[in-house]
């Protein structure tokens, strides 16, 4: 995949962005081959990890003979069925702390010097770090339409508490401190976006990169994203250049502290919300709710009145 880096330009005045070439097929140098590795490592799972959640058809029909007819029987026939679904509610959360590892040290390899000139020389990377944002958008779309993953793993934990008062030789599927990060995690509507606002501004709080470096880089990609769909050169992957586009402007909104819909921003979300419409097919209002629901500046005063009215909110 081909691609442009785009910089959205802030203020009252739109701008046209700014285009620098990139290649998004490029190998990596080696100066990125190490991030690069443990990037593709990672992400030769998500793959799999997408169609183990598409094909999640849960528990449910057990766990409602459990409830509603109570007895051994049932609650045995629940039961059974419940642990191998946690073993893979465990795999997925798994696959997310990986992810949550990873990205602080990204952040740091494109935050060390200047940004742009970072993507322009370390393409693969790049790549990398768009291909996990948009695992995270596919990932948390499945789980939000998925009540099964978060209903299974509350059973579960309900069943074993009441189990280990008859059985305290009970052995568990997952310890009771994991099951309460599992519990915090799936509750979450967009749980993997969740964990990359929180590993990016544990990046920022410690210091290992700057404010500024962590907003230059989400803005830079949404950017890439955009121009790469607008001007036409995003061929069968429209798709993923948009999910990238939107989440990078989700969390650039929760990491930037004024936000992405101030005059100010580094982001256009007229031209991104336009991109979106002109583009996104049948996934544009799942894009368009990303951005009315999951970012957290839009319903701030200092958001400008027709941004609010471009989004109807």
């Amino acid at each position: 995949m081909g691609a442009i880096i785009s910089i959205f330009k802030g203020g009252a005045k739109e701008e046209e962005p700014i285009d620098i070439p990139i290649d998004f097929n490029a190998q990596p140098t080696p100066e990125e081959q190490q991030i690069y590795n443990s990037a593709s490592e990672i992400l030769s799972f998500a793959p799999n990890i997408l169609q183990d959640l598409r094909n999640y058809t849960g528990c449910g029909e057990a766990i409602r003979q459990a409830i509603s007819t109570p007895g051994r029987a049932t609650e045995d026939a629940a039961w059974a069925v419940v642990c191998p679904a946690v073993v893979k509610l465990k795999e997925f959360y798994d696959f997310s702390s990986s992810i949550e590892q990873l990205v602080p040290r990204i952040w740091q390899f494109f935050g060390k010097g200047d940004v742009s000139a970072s993507f322009e020389k370390y393409q693969a990377t790049a790549r990398r770090l768009a291909e996990i944002l948009d695992f995270a958008t596919q990932f948390d779309g499945l789980k939000m339409s998925n009540p099964n993953v978060q209903n299974d793993f509350s059973y579960y934990r309900r069943s074993v508490s009441r189990m280990k008062m008859n059985n305290a030789q009970l052995v568990a599927v997952v310890s009771d401190d994991l099951a309460n990060k599992m519990s915090l995690f799936f509750a979450h509507s967009s749980p993997v976006t969740k964990a990359l606002i929180d590993a990016t501004a544990l990046t920022i709080s410690s210091r290992a990169i700057s404010q500024d470096a962590a907003s230059d880089i989400l803005s830079t990609l949404a950017g890439i994203a955009y121009s790469t769909v607008a001007k036409n050169r995003a061929g069968n992957d429209t798709g993923f250049y948009l999910r990238v586009m939107v989440i990078s402007i989700v969390l650039y909104d929760h990491v930037d502290l004024a936000g992405a819909f101030i005059k100010t921003s580094k982001i256009s979300i007229k031209s991104s919300v336009k991109v979106i419409q002109t583009y996104g097919g049948s996934a544009c209002d799942t894009l368009l709710n990303s951005l009315r629901y999951s970012t957290r500046h839009l319903n701030d005063e200092t958001t400008p009145k027709v941004t609010k009215q471009l989004l109807a909110v």
